[in-house]
């Protein structure tokens, strides 16, 4: 959003115009701010996501523009049928609106509607592809075991997990393991 703002002052008996001793900065004129915010995310008229955080300051001026997430964020996935897939949370975010993808910081936490839980430093969220990416170390919790790795590729419900450099106890299904003839 631009805001343009036009004073005029006028000095008595002298019919002049007079300079304002307050300058408006225009740079500050560029941002704006909003607190206690709520964001329905939809596509095609069905909610995707609800995102909620206590602050949101956007900056449309940017190269890219951005909208940072200051104070802890909220994100509740959703799928068709409108039930809670996977919830986010994160105490700082940078979304980029140009391509719809967000930067999530500091504390990140993805938990799956089956309990499986994401812990990591720093997660992207791929609006296109509708993934995660992480090139930082992650911990995965499912089934009582803890895996741990540096990176990871993960669906939003992540019912499916691709974590690189992987280590920790990994379940796997007897159907699953190869055979030993």
């Amino acid at each position: 959003m631009t805001f343009s703002f036009l004073f005029l002052w006028s000095a008595c008996g002298q019919g002049s115009v007079s300079k304002s001793d307050k300058v408006v900065d225009q740079e500050a004129l560029k941002i704006d701010r909003a607190d206690s915010v709520t964001v329905i995310i939809s596509k095609d008229g069905q909610t995707k996501a609800r995102l909620r955080t206590k602050e949101f300051v956007q900056n449309d001026n940017a190269k890219p523009p951005f909208l940072d997430i200051n104070h802890n964020l909220l994100v509740e996935f959703y799928n068709d049928s409108m039930e809670v897939e996977s919830i986010l949370r994160a105490k700082t975010a940078r979304f980029y609106p140009t391509d719809n993808n967000f930067l999530v910081q500091d504390s990140v936490v993805v938990i799956n509607k089956s309990g499986d839980t994401l812990k990591t430093q720093q997660l992207v969220w791929n609006n296109k592809l509708q993934r995660f990416f992480s090139e930082v170390p992650v911990q995965i919790i499912r089934g009582g075991s803890v895996s741990y790795g540096t990176g990871l590729e993960a669906n939003k419900d992540l019912s499916w997990i691709r974590v690189f450099q992987q280590r920790g106890t990994v379940p796997v299904e007897k159907d699953q393991m190869p055979d030993t003839e």
